[in-house]
C-alpha cells in the first residue's frame, strides 16, 4: 500500500500545475452554462441557489470525510462532479435573468481578483515568515458570521448595513482562499496527485464566491448609477 501511495507522488511544480489545469477546465465548462442560463432564463429565483450552494457544501463535507469518496474512482470523480454542477447551477440561478455584458464582466472582474489573489499568496509564501493560515482561516469563519450580523441590521434596521455585509463577505472570501492556499502548501509534503482534483475544485468554489460577490457589487453599482441619473434628468438644473 505504501509503494503504491508512494508512485502517486509528484513534484510541487507538478502538483501546482495540475491544480491550476483542473480548475481551468472547471472554469472553461461553466462559463457556457452561466451564459446560457443569463440568456434564456426569465426568472431568477434565490431558492435554487441556496439549494444547490447548500448540496454542493454538504457533499463536499462527505467527500472530505469519507476517504473512499475522496480517492477512489470512479466515485471521487462522480462526487466532485455533482458537487461541481451544484456550485455551477446555484450561481447561474444566481445571474438568472441578468444581461450577459453583466454576467461575462463579473466573471472577468472575479478572475481578476482571484488571479491577484494567487499572486499575492506566492509573494506570502516566498516570505518564509507568513501567518497561521488555520488561524486565518479561523477568522474568516468568523467574519462570515458577522456578515450574517450585518445582513440581519440591514433588514431588520439600517439598509447601509448591507453595503457592510457584502464588503465583510469580500473581503472573508479572499482571506478564506488565502488561508486555504497557504494550507495546502504547508501540506505539499502529503499531498499526492488525487489531491489535486480535489484542491482544483475548491479553487473553482473560492472563484464562485468571488464572482457572486463581483456580481452583487456590480449590480449595486449600476442601481446607483441608474437612480443618480432619474435624479438627474428629474432635476430642473439636470
Amino acid at each position: 500500500m505504501a509503494d503504491a501511495y508512494m508512485c502517486l507522488y509528484i513534484s510541487v511544480r507538478s502538483f501546482i500545475r495540475h491544480t491550476l489545469s483542473i480548475f481551468l477546465y472547471l472554469l472553461t465548462f461553466a462559463v457556457p452554462q452561466w451564459m446560457l442560463m443569463s440568456i434564456f432564463s426569465s426568472v431568477e429565483h434565490i431558492l435554487y441557489t441556496l439549494i444547490c450552494f447548500s448540496g454542493a457544501f454538504l457533499l463536499l463535507t462527505l467527500i472530505h470525510f469519507v476517504e473512499s469518496v475522496k480517492y477512489d474512482w470512479p466515485w471521487n470523480w462522480l462526487a466532485i462532479g455533482s458537487c461541481y454542477e451544484l456550485m455551477t447551477l446555484g450561481v447561474g440561478s444566481f445571474v438568472m435573468n441578468t444581461q450577459l455584458n453583466t454576467v461575462m464582466l463579473a466573471v472577468a472582474v472575479a478572475l481578476l481578483i482571484f488571479g491577484l489573489v494567487l499572486v499575492l499568496c506566492f509573494f506570502i509564501i516566498s516570505g518564509y515568515d507568513y501567518p497561521n493560515p488555520y488561524k486565518l482561516a479561523s477568522l474568516a469563519a468568523l467574519g462570515l458570521v458577522l456578515v450574517i450580523v450585518a445582513m440581519l441590521a440591514g433588514t431588520y434596521r439600517d439598509r447601509s448595513w448591507m453595503d457592510v455585509a457584502l464588503l465583510l463577505f469580500s473581503l472573508n472570501v479572499l482571506l478564506l482562499m488565502i488561508s486555504y492556499v497557504l494550507i495546502s502548501f504547508q501540506n505539499l509534503d502529503v499531498l499526492i496527485k488525487p489531491d489535486t482534483l480535489l484542491l482544483g475544485f475548491v479553487l473553482y468554489i473560492n472563484y464562485t464566491l468571488v464572482l457572486v460577490a463581483s456580481f452583487i457589487c456590480i449590480q449595486r453599482c449600476e442601481h446607483s448609477f441608474d437612480v443618480s441619473r432619474v435624479v438627474q434628468k428629474a432635476s430642473p438644473y439636470g
